[in-house]
């Protein structure tokens, strides 16, 4: 696949993740469009295709820390994948995201509550400190 083929298909993808009720189903399509992404040699893309994937993984990150209010009764496993994501693939949007928007970082802080902030915390650890 090209990359400009790569782009538009994990748009779609991004696009499906916003649409989908099931939380299990939005974290599997975001962390497909995410790797799709992510597969982007930034050495064989251009300026404005480096732009525009920036572009499209901070304004769904938006969105989905808007949306994780609607996720307050997803299950443990679900919240692993919205968790990892948060902690690891999106870290580098969410950050700057939560710290300019009070309400998305409520949103982001409720989430975490969800399943114990031990837990958060020890996702934290293992992103930031691999061994």
């Amino acid at each position: 696949m090209s990359i400009a083929q790569d782009i538009a298909a994990a748009r779609a993808l991004l696009e499906k993740a916003e649409r989908e009720s099931d939380p299990e189903l939005k974290a599997h399509a975001l962390d497909e469009a995410l790797a799709l992404l992510s597969s982007c040699d930034p050495g064989e893309t251009s300026e404005s295709e480096r732009r525009l994937i920036a572009n499209l993984r901070a304004a769904h990150t938006r969105r989905l820390l808007a949306q994780l209010v609607s996720l307050t009764s997803v299950s443990m496993d679900a919240w692993f994948d919205y968790a990892r994501l948060l902690f690891g693939e999106l870290k580098d949007e969410v950050e700057p995201l939560i710290g300019q928007d009070p309400q998305l970082r409520k949103n982001y802080e409720r989430f975490i509550k969800l399943w114990g902030p031990q837990v958060a915390e020890i996702l934290q650890k293992q992103q930031t400190d691999p061994r």
